[in-house]
């Protein structure tokens, strides 16, 4: 059920979903306010050797030169600036095709905003945390298995976060209680761990899971830091299946990666959400007053090239007026705080708006929203409990269902729980139905953020509780079969369930101690290893090695123990047809 799962949950693009718009699409798009002063001027959906030429001339700082540089597989090109654009200045833009008529584009340019402090996240609780004696330096969060740990199959890839307490008062400022640090987590259905990339702090990381990219599976994610705001200020990470990393992902425009999404194409494009401050007019604010607001803006990159192809910003696409949040004399305005990206057939895309408690089908040609679900806005008249409010991990399934995790509690408070929610789309008549609803019987779980729904084979779905620790899994008529949770005070932004199997390309390691009654007791571990089934020791005699031990694989770390002379040794992981799968450097037994 779960490999199937990898090809129809919607984590990835859907089959025949178009790289490319079908026409020529020019960003930043006409309209936009805020473009970054180094932004480049992306020309997408048209051969490179059609483009006669590009002029851009900015009110301020005139004619500007550059040159074409184009995206792979000729998909279309980027005019990269000789020099940067001048804050606050109208920009206008003309593209000449061969053949065809010009296309043309005005932007405004952005007065940049402050860009708030990173949290503080170096503490920890070390009674919440495990404990290896073969890797003293590793602590991953204990995860605590309450329902369903020998049903069923797959590995839950996680990103261990403090969870934070939003002040709405200060327009979605963060407190947090570090557990301990963050990184990339597998566990496995008993609450093993599996692989943890632990990150210094303030490093953490989000977003984690496997993905496809040019035919071959991958593991990804995002990591780098959190601002008070709760916007991520870092890069993405792609890793191949023995958790090497292959290429990072770093935003264009002069920008950073925000945390809450990292997409890619199976042909080779990554998809992202960026924040950007800005200083602008809020609504209620004298004229010619600027404060500072939140931009959330969707950015698409060419892996090959590091070149942006599409960028697209909340900010004049969507009105002040329909968010929850309100200004206040906080360090930014977070009007929109964009959360999910998911690219659907057709050129269009999927996003998910935290604070317009909303979700939007936009047209990635002309950056037009085509229909809004949710929030004040709604195309839709949203039947009875179909209503949700702070939503995250918006995903469209075939045409006329769409999946969310409602967080809904708040701030403010406009549910009393969480909850995962699929709804049927009537497209005829724009109504949309609660088809299924998943939530933690007599939990009352209330989510301030983050969260996740993944539907799975067979209609059963994985529900992370966002911020709160829990996550599960449910049957497509909402029994619960699975239920695990992260210590108190952590969270994970995203959890997914995926099958999983890896060979790192690390050694084993082990540390081996002398008991006062003279036994040897080695303990053997192999951070990422998904197919150990024992352990052999082996001692060395001379120049030779003999085995003297072996013992079934137990979870993370295994202990051994056993008699010898010997005062060194080496172990080795073997698989369940007995091949050896890896050999750990010499280890001497330190005395009792």
């Amino acid at each position: 059920m779960l490999v199937a799962a990898i090809a129809t949950a919607a984590l990835i693009m859907p089959a025949g979903a178009s790289a490319t718009p079908s026409r020529p699409t020019i960003s930043p798009f006409p309209g936009t306010p805020d473009a970054s002063p180094a932004t480049q001027i992306s020309i997408l959906g048209v051969a490179p050797r059609r483009i006669a030429g590009v002029r851009v001339t900015g009110s301020i700082s005139g004619v500007h030169p550059g040159r074409l540089r184009p995206y792979s597989a000729a998909r279309g090109a980027s005019f990269i600036l000789r020099r940067p654009l001048t804050e606050g200045e109208r920009v206008a833009v003309v593209v000449r095709l061969r053949g065809e008529r010009a296309l043309r584009s005005r932007f405004g340019v952005a007065l940049p905003a402050p860009i708030p402090p990173v949290l503080d996240v170096a503490t920890l609780q070390p009674d919440k945390l495990d404990h290896f004696v073969s890797q003293p330096s590793l602590l991953a969060p204990r995860i605590t298995v309450r329902r369903g740990a020998s049903l069923g199959g797959g590995d839950i890839f996680l990103t261990p976060l403090p969870s934070p307490i939003v002040h709405p008062e200060s327009n979605n400022e963060l407190t947090i209680t570090p557990v301990g640090p963050g990184g990339p987590m597998i566990v496995d259905r008993r609450g093993q761990l599996v692989w943890f990339d632990q990150l210094a702090p303030p490093l953490v990381a989000t977003d984690f899971r496997p993905q496809r990219l040019h035919g071959r599976e991958v593991l990804t994610w995002w990591q780098g830091k959190v601002t008070l705001t709760a916007f991520g200020l870092g890069e993405g990470v792609i890793a191949d299946t023995r958790y090497r990393t292959i290429r990072t992902v770093t935003a264009g425009n002069g920008y950073q990666m925000d945390l809450h999404e990292f997409l890619l194409r199976p042909s080779g494009e990554a998809l992202f959400t960026i924040e950007s401050p800005v200083l602008a007019h809020l609504p209620g604010t004298p004229a010619g007053k600027r404060s500072p607001l939140l931009d959330s803006i969707v950015q698409e990159v060419d892996l090959r090239t590091g070149l942006v192809m599409w960028e697209w910003h909340s900010y004049g696409h969507i009105p002040l007026k329909d968010s929850y949040a309100t200004p206040s004399n906080s360090l930014s305005y977070d009007a929109f705080h964009l959360n999910s990206i998911q690219a659907l057939p057709d050129g269009r895309i999927l996003l998910s708006a935290r604070d317009t408690s909303a979700i939007y089908e936009v047209d990635q040609r002309t950056g037009r929203v085509l229909w809004t679900l949710g929030g004040k806005a709604s195309t839709f008249r949203l039947a009875r409990g179909a209503r949700f409010y702070f939503q995250h991990d918006a995903t469209l399934i075939g045409r006329d269902r769409v999946s969310l995790f409602d967080d809904g509690a708040g701030p403010p408070a406009f549910e009393l729980e969480s909850r995962g929610l699929i709804l049927s789309l009537d497209m005829r008549h724009h109504i949309a139905r609660v088809a299924h609803q998943f939530d933690l019987p007599g939990a009352g779980t209330s989510a301030e953020s983050e969260g996740d729904v993944q539907t799975l084979a067979g209609g059963s779905v994985f529900v992370g509780f966002g911020s709160s620790p829990f996550f599960s899994e449910f049957t497509a008529s909402g029994k619960m079969t699975y239920a695990a949770s992260l210590p108190t005070d952590d969270g994970s932004y995203r959890e997914y369930l995926f099958p999983w199997h890896a060979t790192p390309r690390t050694r084993p390691v082990a540390v081996a101690r002398r008991s006062a009654e003279g036994a040897v007791v080695l303990h053997a571990s192999w951070n990422g290893a998904t197919t150990v089934r024992r352990w052999e020791v082996l001692a060395r005699d001379g120049v030779s090695l003999r085995r003297v031990a072996t013992a079934a694989d137990h979870g993370f770390e295994t202990t051994i123990t056993f008699r010898s002379p010997a005062d060194t040794f080496v172990v080795r992981a073997i698989s369940a047809r007995g091949r050896v799968l890896g050999q750990s450097d010499r280890v001497d037994a330190a005395p009792a």
